[in-house]
């Protein structure tokens, strides 16, 4: 038989739901023309239908390997992650965002905005709040696809909005948890053990990132002030637990986001209190 009839008879057991025959005839293919592209696709489809999903899946990859500006392939794959629900956010992101990008290739911007909106309520129903987080990330101005659906998409600063008030209350609950577990640790005192975890917290966080962005891109004055207090409070709490050595940059950034906020006559306690005190000299060391 030639290719196209292997091909052929595997479509048709596909069809059928022959799972076992499309396998076979894919294969058959395979064995000739290792890089046919739709042989790949049955196989694909083929094995998620007898269950082989991580099989299903290498030869999905294997089909976008060799046509990577094609669709089908990724459609396959955003199919067999789909089912699998909360143990594959990652691999489904990955795969509509690529969709997305295909689709804003061909200005098809509907089912550009159609992939990225799937992947976004895929990881809210069934992904961890981090997983949520990097999926609300694709809305945003750093994500590949943002450029071509500009207008479309939600504004930045209510996607960066949700964003800080998900790892807000993320690192208000690690920083409880790894307090308590360390606490008990022999010779910590309650002030050294907070101190080492806001640290440890902190060093490895993007709020203060976030909390920027959210100033950059919002035009409603009332939650810029919002924020403009959050970034001030976040950079001051840094700089308390930072180690000495390393706080010169940090107390200039708290320094100047005070004063801003002083210069507009904005009402919020701690920055009056720098800008009084640590410019006049009379606590330096404060922090």
């Amino acid at each position: 038989m030639s290719t196209k009839a292997y091909l052929k008879a595997a479509k048709q057991a596909i069809d059928a739901k022959k799972w076992d025959a499309a396998i076979e005839q894919a294969n058959l293919v395979l064995e000739k023309d290792p890089k046919n592209y739709f042989a790949k696709l049955f196989l694909g489809r083929a094995l998620d239908g007898v269950g082989k999903f991580e099989e299903s899946a290498q030869a999905y990859e294997d089909a976008t390997k060799i046509k990577p500006d094609d669709t089908q392939a990724f459609l396959g794959l955003r199919g067999l992650y789909q089912k699998q629900k909360g143990a594959k956010v990652d691999e489904y992101t990955h795969a509509n965002l690529k969709l997305a990008e295909l689709f804003a290739a061909v200005d098809d911007a509907h089912k550009a905005q159609s992939s990225i909106d799937m992947l976004v309520d895929f990881a809210r129903a069934h992904g961890t709040k981090q997983q949520y987080i990097n999926a609300l990330k694709t809305q945003l101005p750093s994500s590949p696809i943002y450029s071509s659906l500009e207008g479309r998409l939600p504004n930045p600063s209510l996607t960066y909005n949700r964003i800080a008030e998900m790892l807000e209350t993320e690192e208000t609950a690690r920083i409880k948890r790894l307090i308590g577990e360390r606490k008990t640790r022999l010779g910590a005192t309650s002030e050294s053990t907070t101190t080492d975890v806001k640290r440890e917290v902190y060093g490895g966080s993007e709020l203060e990132s976030i909390y920027e962005s959210v100033i950059d891109w919002t035009t409603d004055d009332e939650l810029r002030r919002q924020y403009e207090e959050k970034l001030l409070l976040r950079a001051y709490d840094t700089l308390l637990v930072l180690p000495e050595g390393k706080k010169t940059e940090k107390r200039d950034k708290v320094m100047k986001l005070a004063h801003d906020m002083v210069v507009i006559k904005h009402p919020f306690l701690l920055a009056w209190q720098i800008e009084l005190e640590w410019t006049s000299g009379l606590d330096n060391l404060a922090y």
